[in-house]
C-alpha cells in the first residue's frame, strides 16, 4: 500500500479518478461483507478551478459534491484512489480515456447531484444475498437505471456512458464499491492520508 499524505497526494490525484473509501461502523462493515471486499463506498474526484472535490451519493444526503480534504479528516488513511487505463483494446476497437472523457464522467456524476439517495436499490442489493432470493434471475442488463442510485451504482453509470463499462455483465444498479475495485478497468494508485499523521510518524 503507498500512503500519501494529502499535501502530497492533491497534487497526483486527477479529474474522474475513483476514490474508495474503507470505511467503519456497522453500516461499512456490511457493506464490504456483501460486497466481499474492503470497501464501503466510492466516489468521483473533480477540480473545481483549484478546489478538489469528492462527487458521491452518501445516506440521508444524496447526491453531492464536497471537498475532499473534509473527507480526509473524516476518513484518514482510508481513501483509496483507483484511476482508469488510459487505452483499452478490445478486439479492433481501441478507447482511450482522455481529459475530455474525464470530464464527462464527472460531469455526468454532477449532474445526478441533488437526486435522493437510493435506498430502494440498496434494497434490491440485499435481496440478492437473502436465502432462495439467490436463486431468482439475476440483473446482468446494462439498461439505464431510473434515477436511483447509490455510490457504486452512480461511478459504474457514470463511466459506462463517458468511457467504458467498469463491470461488464453486471447491471450498474447491482455494483458495489469492492467490484470497482476489482475492476480491471481500474489499478490502484495510492491511499491517502491526513496531513498531521505523517508530523506525528517523524516526531516519533
Amino acid at each position: 500500500m503507498n500512503i500519501l499524505p494529502y499535501a502530497e497526494a492533491r497534487s497526483l490525484i486527477q479529474e474522474g479518478d475513483v476514490l474508495l473509501f474503507r470505511g467503519k461502523g456497522l453500516i461499512s462493515w456490511l457493506i464490504k461483507r456483501y460486497g466481499s471486499g474492503v470497501h464501503s463506498h466510492s466516489a468521483i474526484a473533480h477540480w473545481d478551478d483549484d478546489n478538489l472535490e469528492c462527487v458521491e451519493f452518501r445516506e440521508f444526503r444524496g447526491g453531492r459534491a464536497v471537498s475532499l480534504k473534509t473527507q480526509i479528516e473524516t476518513h484518514p488513511n482510508n481513501i483509496d484512489v483507483f484511476r482508469a487505463a488510459n487505452v483499452v483494446q478490445y478486439g479492433e476497437e481501441r478507447f482511450e480515456f482522455t481529459n475530455e472523457t474525464a470530464k464527462e464522467v464527472s460531469n455526468i456524476m454532477i449532474n445526478l447531484s441533488g437526486l435522493p439517495y437510493g435506498w430502494k436499490n440498496i434494497c434490491k442489493l440485499i435481496k440478492h444475498y437473502l436465502p432462495f432470493w439467490r436463486l431468482a434471475k439475476q440483473n446482468v442488463k446494462d439498461d439505464d437505471p431510473t434515477k436511483v442510485f447509490v455510490c457504486s451504482t452512480a461511478v459504474a453509470y457514470a463511466y459506462r456512458k463517458a468511457y467504458l463499462d467498469p463491470v461488464p455483465y453486471l447491471a450498474d444498479s447491482a455494483v458495489m464499491p469492492s467490484d470497482l475495485a476489482r475492476s480491471s478497468l481500474f489499478r490502484y494508485q495510492f491511499t491517502i492520508q491526513k496531513d498531521w499523521y505523517r508530523n506525528y510518524l517523524y516526531d516519533e
